[in-house]
């Protein structure tokens, strides 16, 4: 089975009820948190140069996307599991790239290879995804490799994709000015 067997491409479209200002929202939050992250001031908040959870005031921005997330989990795989939605919108986060920032290595959401996943649950996500809020020209795209083969998938703006939580992937390198906006989810099934 290739990587690209593996892996499923929707498109749900802007599915977020006020964009501009939600995106605003995550621009302020990603300030915010490279600045605790050059300060290395993580008192109050675990931070990440790379992505960050979103603020818990700003999450209900985001219920419609988590419905439609789901919905589209559970049409395209069969899955009937309950998903736990607390766990899985906890364990979500935002990453901000542009040509400035836009390193990050490679990695999975399986605990056995180092991932920072799993803080809250113990159970394995059903799957990763990747939504797109913003992809200026330039953006590049994501990455996912094994031992045989490494493929490049370039997503549009309002693309949702699903892969295994232990492919390996990465975000391929921005050329853009313009911040390129993902939202990445780790599906939880209700333990």
């Amino acid at each position: 089975m290739t990587l690209l067997d593996q892996i499923h491409i929707s498109h749900i479209g802007d599915v977020l009820e006020d964009k501009p200002l939600v995106i605003s929202k995550l621009l302020a939050q990603d300030k915010w948190n490279r600045r605790l992250y050059e300060k290395k001031d993580t008192t109050d908040l675990p931070t990440d140069p790379w992505g960050f959870g979103v603020a818990y005031n700003n999450r209900r921005y985001f219920d419609v996307l988590f419905e439609k997330i789901f919905s589209e989990y559970q049409r395209i795989f069969s899955d009937d599991r309950e998903i736990d939605e607390i766990i899985t919108k906890k364990e979500s986060y935002c990453l901000v790239q542009n040509d400035e920032r836009t390193g990050i290595g490679w990695h999975d959401h399986n605990p056995s290879y180092g991932a920072s996943m799993n803080k809250v649950n113990p159970s394995l996500p059903l799957i990763s995804s990747v939504y797109y809020l913003s992809v200026p020209e330039g953006s590049g795209g994501i990455k996912f490799k094994n031992d045989t083969e490494e493929i490049t998938v370039m997503p549009l703006e309002g693309d949702l994709i699903f892969f295994p939580h232990t492919m390996l992937h990465k975000p391929a390198r921005c050329s853009c000015k313009e911040n390129r906006i993902s939202f990445n989810i780790n599906i939880f099934p209700n333990a």
